[in-house]
């Protein structure tokens, strides 16, 4: 079996937009939790949310490549660039064959969906956009994570509700340990802070409407947030032959949730 390290990381959610920022907004106590605003929030019960504020998709975004990214890819996008400008990969050819993309999404492109069926049913347009079906899609993140990188190796995407991404990790983990894969990028992205998401999540009850609270006693519910994370996993050997710097030794990560497995440097 071979051994798995991590080289790369990035993120971005309500805390930040990259890894230092939101590693400094935790070690401060910061909360991302506030008022959400989008398209009709004033007839919701749920108000709140872990939503990014601030945020300029064409800042980061051609016009083109807008077209073609739900809200969901382009955060899988940015997380994905910032891991990996960290780890310093470059794929050639060889190297891509062996290289992948394994992101996790509960929702997909909701975001679109709810836009899409706004024109329909509510302004009572007989036409959608070409790219609504790319966009929406699940694995859609995971698709432009590939062709962005040259990623030529496995690219899927996994959907198990709130596990999605500890699953995609786990799965891109076994594909470097059993030797079909060099390199993997896995994690996950959400964004599903629209109307129609919000509205389902409404209809379980299991919303709170005042805060985040999962340790306490009067706790009432869970808040919905969006974000990405996209980590670089990497085959040990390589990275150490390329020089990386290790970020994290993975020794059991997908066979035990115990934290005494996975080993830190100092």
């Amino acid at each position: 079996m071979r051994r798995v390290v991590l080289t790369g990381q990035g993120a971005i959610c309500a805390l930040g937009s990259d890894v230092p920022t939101i590693t400094e907004a935790l070690r401060e106590g910061r909360s991302g939790i506030g008022p959400m605003a989008f398209q009709d929030v004033e007839r919701l019960s749920i108000t709140i949310g872990g939503q990014i504020k601030g945020y300029d998709p064409s800042a980061l975004f051609t016009r083109q490549e807008l077209t073609l990214y739900d809200r969901f890819t382009q955060f899988a996008l940015i997380a994905a660039a910032e891991a990996m400008a960290g780890a310093g990969l470059h794929f050639s050819d060889a190297l891509a064959e062996e290289a992948g993309v394994v992101l996790g999404t509960a929702g997909g492109g909701l975001q679109t969906q709810d836009e899409n069926y706004r024109s329909v049913y509510e302004a009572g347009k007989n036409r959608v956009h070409p790219f609504v079906v790319p966009r929406l899609m699940n694995n859609a993140a995971a698709s432009h994570v590939s062709m962005r990188y040259n990623l030529q190796g496995p690219s899927f995407t996994v959907a198990t509700a709130c596990a999605s991404s500890n699953h995609a990790m786990g799965q891109a983990f076994n594909l470097i340990r059993s030797g079909v894969s060099r390199v993997i990028l896995a994690g996950g992205s959400e964004s599903m802070l629209c109307f129609g998401g919000i509205k389902a999540w409404e209809g379980l009850r299991v919303m709170s409407k005042d805060g985040c609270r999962p340790f306490s006693a009067d706790r009432n519910g869970m808040v919905q947030g969006e974000g990405a994370a996209v980590f670089v996993l990497e085959e040990y050997e390589h990275a150490r032959a390329r020089g990386a710097d290790i970020l994290g030794e993975l020794v059991g990560f997908a066979m035990t949730s115990d934290a005494s497995d996975i080993v830190m440097p100092n």
